[in-house]
């Protein structure tokens, strides 16, 4: 393998990721090619925020402020986006396929909501479009779902995706603090964008859930049909209670195959019925203080798989961040990189061209619930709520009544069910509202785990 061989390089945007990415290809350009083979030669960076690139190390003679200068260049064979965005990161992705190159990306949120049309020019063109650290920063999740479990057909994934969202949750837990106050201390840290709404509103997640559904289990979804709930609504009281009854918190991105009976295949593991029903959604849940991801803390990201040959697996590590996310970016560079050196297809994938499974409609969703009710504590209300949420086919498995407030006459009264259909739930839990027993809106967390 000669030491010898070059790829060039062409890199859009030079901010926190960007500029991560253009630090660590020039200072580590020979630990790179004594790795690999290649020399990755780094020759434009396009921002029109030009400083921004210079204090990442790249010579002034690189930096251009027009994406344009990066893909019209003949002799770049790799054109990593990095800016962000739907808008112009869109055109710098097609028109670098269009000009028959490679493209390297961490925006999941362009390929969550565009990526069948980038996807399908990088076919055409046969091209690669390579997105490790578009999902779980730093972890190499995404190798190991398309390279390392190629042989299993996966049955479920249950993962923490968003450090901001998980970093809030562990500050509520540890510290009792409000939302609000958890919030604004991820923003002094660092951790939360002054608007974090893409973030605690559950957005981000369901990009990341999306690339993951078409990855894992060959299943390309309309991101507007994903179910999704954030974080604003978690209160500090159910904080509490939940601790107390041996639960943790966390924003979970979840993915459920529908089982059928054992198959005849090798093995006799029970099979995943090719165009069943895949269940997807991202929720906050409590999962036992007992289970791996519970133990999930701060920012951290960490994903749990379970496929049919390898029964569980879990991933974990650094989502986000200038060098975490710098980092898989660089791999997959480095991976594009050998193949136009050396020949081989390099990270290519591609959506399915045919989903294995249909959408499960979220109303069949199967769930424990943690519910809280704010009630009038006066006789029968307890057997109202019992009655109503079993006349819906929602057993209770536990209840938990906090004594009332002498001074208003209410109570709370906590409820844990036994798994039951989200569809009943909601319906129960509407027609619990439309009595005159409650004092202020119930609250429902699903548990998972």
């Amino acid at each position: 393998m000669s030491m010898n061989a070059v790829c060039k390089v062409g890199l859009v945007g030079a901010g926190v990721v960007g500029g991560g990415v253009a630090e660590t290809i020039l200072a580590r350009a020979g630990l790179l090619a004594r790795r690999s083979g290649v020399h990755i030669d780094l020759v434009k960076v396009a921002d029109k925020d030009q400083p921004r690139a210079y204090a990442a190390g790249v010579p002034k003679d690189r930096v251009v402020d027009d994406f344009r200068a990066v893909v019209d260049d003949p002799e770049i064979r790799i054109v990593a986006e990095l800016m962000g965005g739907t808008g112009v990161a869109c055109d710098v992705v097609m028109s670098a396929l269009a000009a028959g190159k490679h493209v390297v990306t961490a925006n999941k949120a362009l390929l969550a909501e565009r990526g069948r049309d980038i996807f399908a020019k990088a076919r055409d063109k046969n091209l690669v479009v390579a997105f490790e650290a578009a999902v779980a920063g730093g972890i190499p999740l995404l190798l190991a779902l398309r390279d390392g479990l190629v042989a299993n057909r996966m049955q479920s994934l249950l993962g923490i995706v968003n450090g901001t969202c998980n970093y809030i949750l562990t500050e509520m837990t540890g510290k009792n603090l409000p939302f609000e106050g958890a919030l604004k201390e991820a923003q002094r840290l660092g951790f939360a964008e002054a608007d974090p709404s893409g973030d605690v509103d559950g957005k981000d997640s369901g990009h990341k859930l999306a690339l993951l559904s078409a990855l894992a289990f060959e299943t390309w979804i309309d991101f507007s049909r994903l179910h999704i709930e954030g974080i604003k609504n978690i209160r500090d009281i159910d904080i509490r209670i939940a601790s107390n009854l041996g639960y943790t918190p966390k924003l979970l991105g979840v993915i459920r195959a529908e089982p059928r009976p054992s198959s005849s295949e090798e093995g006799g593991r029970g099979e995943v019925a090719e165009n069943g029903r895949l269940f997807l959604s991202v929720h906050p849940a409590l999962l036992r203080t007992s289970h791996p991801l519970a133990a999930v803390s701060g920012s951290m990201n960490a994903v749990e798989t379970e496929g049919d040959a390898v029964m569980e697996s879990m991933f974990y590590g650094r989502g986000a961040g200038r060098y975490p996310t710098a980092s898989a970016v660089v791999s997959d560079i480095v991976a594009v990189a050998k193949s136009v050196v050396f020949g081989g297809p390099g990270p290519a994938w591609f959506p399915p061209e045919k989903n294995a499974y249909r959408i499960a409609p979220f109303t069949d969703y199967q769930a424990r619930y943690y519910l809280r009710f704010v009630i009038r504590d006066k006789p029968g209300v307890l057997g109202t709520l019992a009655t109503v949420l079993g006349a819906r086919n929602v057993s209770i498995a536990a209840m938990h009544q906090f004594e009332a407030d002498r001074f208003d006459g209410l109570a709370s009264v906590c409820l844990i069910t036994h798994s039951a259909r989200e569809g009943n739930l909601s319906q129960a839990i509407n027609d619990i509202s439309a009595l005159d027993i409650l004092h202020e809106p119930p609250v429902l967390i699903r548990i998972e785990g």
